[in-house]
């Protein structure tokens, strides 16, 4: 990439050219950021495939493995996609790195901050349409959006943390019960294979 900055918006008719064309997984030199206001994003990236439904967002780090195939839901499909270098923002692109690397994909709550988020997007959009666009404000304009996803973050991590913790222990369960259910043990047992009290509410 060769531009500091570059923002678009991806419609249905850019998915239906890019699902005509090999969309094999691949490597970025620039970092993006896609922010999914309509549709759902099919998401190949740390080796691992996810569906997520709008509204969400999606940041690809620099050399990241990774495929994107966007798709409409409701007959609707609107994201922008935002691509910059490393040095644009140094300052942040530092911290999103420790940020997104074991979520590179949130999905976010309907509602007035993702609202904020698409006007952010539009603003600079906008300042990108000048026959002279102002960098240092679209500068601005992007930190301030990766500050409110990363407080949308923040508030979404101990969900995250709690459904995994609570999956991990499922399965937990159920190979100490598949290991164990000729046996005759009760309650107990298996409470303290899980480290937990048998006496307490779930």
């Amino acid at each position: 990439m060769e531009l500091l900055f570059d923002i678009q918006k991806f419609s249905a008719g850019d998915a239906a050219k890019l699902a005509a064309t090999p969309n094999d997984p691949h490597v970025h030199d620039h970092e993006e950021l896609l922010v999914g206001i309509a549709g759902e994003l099919d998401h190949f990236i740390d080796f691992k495939s996810s569906v997520f439904s709008a509204p969400y967002i999606s940041f690809i780090t620099k050399g990241k493995v990774h495929r994107a195939r966007p798709t409409g839901k409701d007959g609707l499909l609107d994201i922008w996609l935002i691509r910059f270098r490393s040095e644009f923002i140094p300052e942040t692109t530092f911290q999103l790195y420790a940020w997104y690397h074991d979520y590179a994909t949130l999905e976010l709550p309907a509602g007035s901050c993702f609202d904020r988020m698409n006007q952010l997007g539009q603003m600079m959009y906008d300042e990108m349409q000048l026959p002279t666009p102002d960098y240092p404000v679209i500068r601005h304009l992007l930190s301030a959006l990766f500050t409110m996803i990363e407080s949308q973050r923040k508030q979404l991590e101990p969900q995250q943390l709690s459904q995994k913790t609570q999956n991990i222990t499922f399965r937990t369960f159920l190979q100490i019960l598949e290991e164990n259910f000729r046996r005759p043990e009760g309650v107990d047992f298996y409470a303290e294979k899980l480290f937990w009290n048998a006496n307490a509410g779930c």
